[in-house]
């Protein structure tokens, strides 16, 4: 009689310790009655389908990672970009942070770094694909302030809007 119950809590512990495996796969939250639940982070499971928001995603987006990147910009190789690229635009008035002071030392920056800015417009007018996207976007070469590129070979290119 013992090694039946022993037996039958065994399974029973098993069977419950299961479910938060299962659970976990299809992304359902389970309680158990231990007063212990599983919670999982939705996945996607079209990963991969937006890469311009997980481009994007994956990058400091903040006033700060924009003027520090505003220098490197110049010398970023946009040779790579075709029309097959995926080209992610970031408009500075979505940037988290402090508008006013982000804003005034971007502009330092910019000031600071004008050689730089006509080569990283010289790059971009020389790339038929940022260009078109940039046109198809409604915004031109000179509002481009910065470029990032991505290990995937994404390009992030973050465009002036605040007029």
């Amino acid at each position: 009689m013992k090694k039946t119950i022993i037996a039958t809590t065994i399974a029973a512990l098993l069977a419950g310790s299961a479910l938060p495996v299962l659970a976990q796969d299809v992304n359902v939250g389970v309680d158990a009655g231990a007063g212990v639940s599983v919670e999982t982070p939705a996945v996607d499971a079209t990963a991969g389908a937006d890469a311009s928001a997980n481009a994007a995603a994956s990058l400091d987006n903040t006033y700060d990672a924009v003027t520090s990147s505003i220098a490197a910009s110049a010398a970023v190789d946009l040779s790579a970009i075709t029309e097959e690229s995926q080209i992610t635009i970031v408009l500075l008035s979505s940037l988290e942070g402090d508008a006013t002071a982000g804003g005034t030392a971007l502009d330092e920056a910019l000031s600071a770094n004008a050689e730089g800015q006509a080569s990283l417009h010289a790059n971009i007018d020389g790339n038929a694909a940022i260009k078109t996207k940039l046109e198809a976007e409604g915004y031109a070469t000179s509002d481009v302030v910065s470029v990032q590129t991505n290990a995937d070979g994404s390009l992030v290119v973050y465009v002036d809007d605040r007029a």
